[in-house]
């Protein structure tokens, strides 16, 4: 592929970032995907910085796939750890090493931050998406993973003791 460059999204990639996103909202969501404006709303408030992280992008002449990245603090020996939220490469531009693009350029960012591991998961039923991260080097470790949302967090907030 000619042209293809790997760098941190910016401000005034929103527009042509738009339909990447929206086209990973339906392939996660299907009918329930969220609604154009309410996109562009999010992805402009994520692009200016909130919540904190990097967000590189694989792109020619638009842009072909992404890579969400957050740091977290304490790692192990209290060094700054980081989490890969997302990983997504459009239809059209799968099995052309978009995806092996995107891992080694987030490595190189979390690296030269002084970063020590990467984290992420998959679905459990995403086997194309574990095939990949083991055979890109990654391993899979022993853990369970717990989510909060909608009314069991308001519960949860509620609870507090002050």
């Amino acid at each position: 592929m000619t042209n293809l460059t790997f760098r941190p999204a910016e401000r005034h990639d929103l527009e042509p970032l738009l339909p990447l996103f929206l086209e990973m909202e339906r392939f996660y969501d299907g009918d329930a995907a969220v609604c154009e404006p309410l996109a562009r709303d999010r992805l402009a408030i994520a692009l200016d910085g909130r919540p904190a992280g990097i967000m590189i992008l694989a792109l020619t002449d638009r842009p072909l796939g992404f890579a969400s990245i957050h740091e977290m603090f304490p790692g192990s020996q209290l060094n700054a750890m980081w989490y890969l939220k997302e990983l997504f490469v459009s239809a059209d531009a799968r099995g052309q090493g978009m995806g092996e693009g995107l891992m080694s350029a987030a490595a190189k960012a979390i690296v030269g931050r002084g970063g020590s591991r990467l984290e992420f998961t998959t679905e459990a039923q995403n086997i194309s998406a574990q095939r990949f991260y083991t055979r890109m080097g990654a391993r899979e470790v022993p853990k369970k993973f717990y989510r909060y949302e909608g009314e069991a967090l308001q519960r949860l907030a509620g609870q507090g003791l002050g």
